[in-house]
């Protein structure tokens, strides 16, 4: 489980389709741990964050790897640091809505 204390967690993006989650220590700025992104934990990540750091996928990691572009940089607790708008809703397109589905799942349930 992830330490909420001085994290960050942030949806990065190289190309469309080739994103990933990366928990960043907010001291060292070194990333702790990555998922590589797919709709269900996305949609975890723009909603509530509860599953996302019981997720079985998410590799430790000591890599200084190119983890791509900032799309959306929350914290540990939830609130938004940033948001580049144009990467956001193109994610939004190519994970969401070219599939037919919401982020939000509780408006789809409506």
């Amino acid at each position: 489980m992830l330490e909420p204390m001085g994290l960050r967690i942030e949806w990065r993006s190289r190309q469309e389709g080739d994103d990933v989650i990366i928990a960043v220590d907010d001291a060292s700025n070194k990333v702790l741990r990555a998922w590589e992104a797919n709709p269900d934990l996305l949609s975890d990540f723009l909603n509530d964050m509860e599953t996302l750091s019981d997720a079985d996928t998410g590799k430790e990691t000591a890599e200084s790897n190119n983890w791509g572009n900032l799309v959306l940089a929350r914290s540990a607790e939830g609130d938004v640091l940033k948001v580049d708008p144009q990467l956001y809703w193109e994610g939004v397109a190519y994970w969401f809505r070219s599939r037919g589905r919401d982020p939000h799942t509780w408006r789809a349930s409506h």
